[in-house]
């Protein structure tokens, strides 16, 4: 079986057996993560979030972004507080979708439900909203492809999200599921007329929006210890706008061919999952999910950077049997957040 990460915020007794941990899913319990063992004194660590919240508050800083007040970008009501996603206008929220993450309310925070019943069970169908329920885009694994296909959509109607204006991109992996790519709404270079000119098929040519790479074990062997994954998205830029990465090869000139290269160190942002800590009292892998994950799951990661190992601008974890949080910060859009979770949920011939 896959080895799992377990969510280190939640109370767990130190004394928990082997034999326990065992209960979150998985037999074999080497790679396990489990929860980080937390103190007891609920006064003390009142007044320790108090003054860390007073600070950052003084700071201009919010601590968590709470989707139920504010406002849904720079645009909306009070530029000092948090943002409500539900307030922007059906005509801005594609735009919204796809662009960064606002910076003043940190962590955006939201859930993703897999649907896998029924015509769903083998091509399941993902759905991301907000902690409060509004409802942001859904992805649909398609039928009658070699490699895993996602199409990703803002329509909740199956069949809606391959093209039209509710279409917002694809998610796809390669033969072995260890790298994945995720594609704007533009042509796939390989159908464009070649007898164009180049300025007119780079236009056409679709957006390349994040990479996703896992890394691999040899054939025959199981990986021991927790997944190890790497994601690539384009800078944004001071102005708050992303560069675009559009090719027409991008075989060679695609995000993760920039990272294997070198070439693209101003152009690119490259993030690595946060290695979670080995606790002998637990016998088990520990990450710390801020009570934002309480299940154990191979699929839970945070992403943070090499130069800020202790910022974490993804993180992903199971709360249900098929119900997972997804919380984000700038400079991910949410499509991008979404589309590097997908990910996760995939199959990995080589890695597990």
């Amino acid at each position: 079986s896959s080895p799992s990460l377990l969510p280190g915020s939640a109370m767990l007794e130190t004394s928990m057996s082997r034999m326990s941990l065992s209960t979150f899913g998985d037999l074999d319990d080497s790679g396990l993560v489990a929860p980080e063992p937390m103190g007891t004194d609920d006064d003390d660590e009142a007044l320790r979030r108090h003054a860390l919240e007073q600070d950052l508050d003084e700071r201009g800083i919010f601590a968590s972004f709470d989707p139920t007040i504010g406002r849904a970008s720079a645009d909306y009501g009070d530029k000092e507080g948090p943002f409500n996603v539900a307030a922007i206008p059906p005509s801005e929220i594609k735009q919204f979708l796809l662009s960064p993450a606002p910076k003043g309310p940190g962590m955006i925070e939201c859930r993703i439900i897999r649907e896998r019943t029924g015509l769903n069970k083998f091509f399941p169908k993902y759905t991301l909203e907000t902690d409060a329920g509004t409802f942001l885009m859904c992805a649909k694994k398609q039928t009658k492809n070699k490699t895993s296909n996602y199409a990703v959509s803002m329509s909740q109607v199956d069949g809606e999200g391959k093209e039209g204006e509710s279409c917002l991109g694809k998610l796809r992996s390669n033969f072995s599921g260890l790298e994945f790519s995720a594609y704007g709404s533009g042509l796939n270079p390989k159908k464009i007329d070649q007898s164009m000119s180049q300025s007119h098929a780079i236009q056409l040519a679709r957006q390349e929006f994040v990479a996703v790479q896992y890394s691999s074990s040899l054939w025959g062997h199981k990986p021991r210890g927790p997944r190890k994954m790497s994601c690539v998205i384009p800078r944004v830029q001071p102005s708050g706008e992303r560069l675009a990465c559009r090719t027409l090869n991008p075989e060679a000139e695609g995000l993760l061919p920039m990272v294997k290269s070198g070439n693209g160190a101003n152009a690119i942002d490259v993030y690595c999952n946060k290695p979670p800590k080995w606790n002998e009292q637990l016998g088990a892998f520990v990450l710390n999910f801020n009570k934002r994950v309480t299940q154990a799951s191979v699929k839970n990661f945070q992403l943070t950077t090499m130069e800020d190992p202790d910022t974490v601008y993804l993180q992903f974890g199971r709360v249900d049997k098929d119900v997972f949080n997804m919380d984000f910060r700038f400079p991910f859009s949410p499509f991008q957040a979404f589309a590097v979770c997908l990910s996760s949920f995939d199959y990995k011939l080589c890695c597990e």
